[in-house]
């Protein structure tokens, strides 16, 4: 597959039809159509399902899509790397994160970083962690800031001074609301909204399992979620109640809504990590030395 019937072929499914991908390819759609035509035989399956005014991928052509972005993506990574003379400090560094409060500590050595090296872009990228080390297999990007990550002999780490605090987040008018902390007993009962990355979907795992202890066995868990904005909508509706790190919800007068820390404390510990056989670019180095100084 070439590079650019790939570029052509995420144009289209960008822009939803031949005629405007053209246009905005600076081809011409016969010649368009003849790059997808030809993507479609060397693969041996339609990626487009056609109709009358528009296109759209099909089931493989979604499969397609991804991975040509991973592709497209780490070819223009990796060209950026070479295009740079050895005494500048330029490029880009990407970071995948999850969400954590902790962040604001890489936004300041960001912050610092463009200062002394404007020519150097960041792209940050939010996912859970499954997702965020599969990128970092796939070179997709050169850094991933991880809570409460295991050892993995096929990365290197390094430990930032910071950790988050655990808590649940519960409806103003909840019971829960009027307490200072709260014990895995008082959590036993209800049904809770748990991050997927704790919820086996059998029994609870890494530091929430831990602090559950054996009051984790009969959990009841009401939802998973991801990413906490929405999952912070089922709490208000009254599906459960959440379990998060500090600072992610809006909480407090006129959101109706309430967070409360777990006792004992449960903390995760934030890692930045990155892929052991990688060679990173000059200005990642520099980046990674400047986080060692914190």
């Amino acid at each position: 597959m070439e590079l650019r019937a790939l570029r052509y072929y995420l144009a289209v499914c960008e822009c939803g039809t031949m005629s405007r991908a053209a246009e905005e390819l600076h081809v011409t759609q016969p010649a368009l159509s003849r790059q997808i035509a030809g993507l479609e035989r060397e693969l041996g399956c339609e990626l487009l399902e056609r109709r009358s005014r528009s296109v759209r991928p099909t089931e493989k052509g979604l499969y397609l899509r991804r991975r040509a972005q991973e592709i497209v993506g780490l070819a223009d990574q990796t060209s950026a790397d070479f295009s740079h003379d050895d005494d500048i400090v330029a490029g880009d560094i990407h970071i995948g994160a999850g969400e954590s409060a902790s962040m604001r500590l890489i936004a300041q050595r960001v912050r610092a970083f463009r200062e002394r090296y404007p020519d150097v872009r960041f792209h940050l990228h939010s996912a859970v962690a499954t997702d965020l080390v599969e990128r970092l297999e796939h070179g997709l990007d050169d850094l991933a800031v991880l809570m409460s990550y295991p050892e993995d002999e096929r990365y290197s780490h390094l430990r930032l001074p910071l950790s988050d605090a655990w808590g649940v987040v519960v409806r103003e008018d909840d019971p829960l609301a009027a307490r200072e902390v709260i014990s895995p007993a008082d959590l036993a009962a209800g049904p809770l909204v748990m991050p997927e990355r704790s919820w086996t979907g059998e029994r609870l795992a890494g530091p929430l399992a831990a602090w559950f202890g054996d009051e984790g066995d009969d959990v009841e868990v009401a939802a998973t979620y991801n990413l906490s904005f929405n999952a912070a909508l089922l709490v208000q509706e009254g599906v459960g109640r959440m379990l998060t790190l500090e600072g992610l919800t809006p909480a407090g007068p006129g959101s109706g809504l309430s967070f409360r820390l777990l006792y004992p404390p449960a903390v995760s510990i934030i890692d930045v990590v990155w892929k052991r056989t990688a060679t990173p670019s000059r200005a990642v180095r520099l980046f990674l030395e400047s986080l060692r100084e914190t």
